[in-house]
């Protein structure tokens, strides 16, 4: 048996300042769901990995409403870099 989930495929190019945003989750879905995930990492503490160097970042949020969990992956190295980006993309929702 499968679980529902929402996926939020997120990639930040640096140079243009720019989001590219894929899914299957609709714009107020995407507020709440990088809104949350946000929220669920104060206090998770301080990452002292060496952020990648890249052009392109991908981030990609998976939400699992049966038990409000949410997966994530990054191509950041650093969990500071990761969620700087999503909270710049937060702030470019307008919210």
């Amino acid at each position: 048996m499968s679980r529902l989930s929402y996926m939020l495929d997120i990639k930040f190019h640096v140079n243009e300042d720019q989001f590219e945003v894929g899914g299957n989750v609709s714009e107020e879905g995407r507020t709440e769901i990088v809104e949350n995930f946000l929220r669920s990492q104060i206090g998770a503490g301080k990452d002292n990995s060496k952020p990648n160097e890249k052009d392109i970042y991908q981030i990609q949020l998976i939400w699992y409403p049966r038990d409000d969990t949410t997966e994530v992956s990054s191509d950041t190295g650093n969990k500071s870099l990761r969620d700087g980006i999503l909270l710049h993309y937060f702030e470019s929702l307008g919210k």
